[in-house]
């Protein structure tokens, strides 16, 4: 169960879309996740000065962008100060030298219709637990969160292009090690609708890619890649959660953490 209601976790910044909370759910052991520590968002390109200030007082102590290189050197990352530890998606080598991500290549060569999207996606979010970048700053991710000294939860700010696909996974990782119920997993990620209006964003993104593409793309084409579904993430929990319900397996075997990292993770993102 939510235990902060949606004002409360959603930020309404102006240069900054899908900005929240996703602490304060019910965990394991009578526990609840700690608001004020765990952060998602879409991209830091765009921050106006006031937004810069605002992000810089939440105690951000690291930045964890999943953005492949080419979205990172056209929109690099106004980081908010002090300057927090950062980890980037580590591309594979072959990938480093590519002029776009792969969805971005999709969108130019492979979309047509909203049942092409809906394939890719599926795909995408099917291959993500398997996937060796992915893997990788999962682990330097947790890693990071267990290796403070004292009980103190680091600030983690976690952001992607969107804010929802790539974070979404990394997010429902973090809060399935720390005993958040798969209702309210699914929930914080299907919040994206509520934070975001596509409605007034998707519209000109189709005018915009059918210009750049020289072919008509329909907003209703591009839907499920700017919005939402159940079945995305829950194919991405699939390949993470054992049909126990449980997370550990994944963890140790694929992330490669250890059983202490989890606790201490878990001393200091969880509270009584």
């Amino acid at each position: 169960m939510s235990l902060l209601p949606f004002e409360d976790r959603n930020f309404d910044f102006k240069t900054i879309y899908n900005f929240r909370d996703f602490g304060g759910y019910e965990a394991v052991d009578g526990r609840s996740v700690k608001s004020g520590r765990l952060f998602r968002s879409a991209h830091l390109a765009n921050l106006s000065d006031g937004d810069h200030v605002a992000i810089g007082g939440l105690g951000v102590d690291v930045i964890i962008d999943l953005r492949h290189a080419p979205e990172r050197k056209r929109q690099p990352s106004r980081l908010p100060l002090p300057k927090p530890h950062l980890l980037e998606y580590p591309d594979a080598p072959h990938a480093k030298s590519a002029k776009v991500a792969p969805h971005e290549a999709f969108l130019e060569h492979e979309l047509f219709s909203a049942k092409d999207a809906h394939r890719y996606m599926m795909g995408s979010y099917t291959a993500r637990p398997k996937d060796a970048g992915f893997q990788k700053i999962a682990a330097q991710s947790l890693r990071f969160m267990a290796a403070s000294d004292s009980h103190d939860a680091a600030g983690v700010l976690i952001h992607c292009a969107a804010g929802k696909d790539r974070t979404g996974t990394l997010c429902a990782l973090i809060l399935s090690l720390l005993g958040v119920s798969q209702e309210d997993i699914m929930a914080d990620y299907m919040m994206t609708l509520e934070a975001v209006n596509l409605d007034e964003i998707i519209a000109p993104a189709a005018a915009l890619f059918t210009e750049r593409y020289g072919r008509n793309i329909d907003a209703e084409s591009i839907w499920p890649m700017f919005g939402v579904m159940p079945e995305f993430l829950q194919a991405a929990l699939e390949g993470m959660i054992d049909e126990t319900g449980s997370v550990e397996t994944y963890l140790y075997n694929e992330i490669g953490v250890t059983p202490e990292e989890v606790s201490r993770i878990r001393d200091r993102y969880l509270a009584r």
